[in-house]
């Protein structure tokens, strides 16, 4: 993966297109649009939880719910109040 990054560097192309690593995007404290992740592995009202290559992205708050989802990609609204990679 380092090699991958340092090509990706040279040519200035965004390493998460090739890398196939998680994006995330937080808007404030409502909603969560992950991209690159490979399975829904937990979903309950209170915690989201998604395979990703490398990881698992564990998301804990109130209120979750799904208001998108397509191959790869996620959208959860409701009160975010931790997300970590375990």
């Amino acid at each position: 993966m380092e090699g991958l990054k340092k090509v990706c560097d040279i040519f200035d192309i965004p390493y998460d297109t090739v890398g196939n690593i998680p994006r995330i995007t937080l808007l404030g404290e409502d909603e969560a649009y992950i991209e690159n992740f490979l399975s829904l592995e937990e979903y309950k009202k209170e915690t989201v939880k998604l395979k990703c290559k490398n990881s698992v992205i564990a998301i804990s708050g109130e209120n979750f719910s799904v208001k998108a989802i397509k191959e790869g990609c996620i959208l959860v609204s409701g009160k975010i109040k931790t997300l970590n990679f375990i």
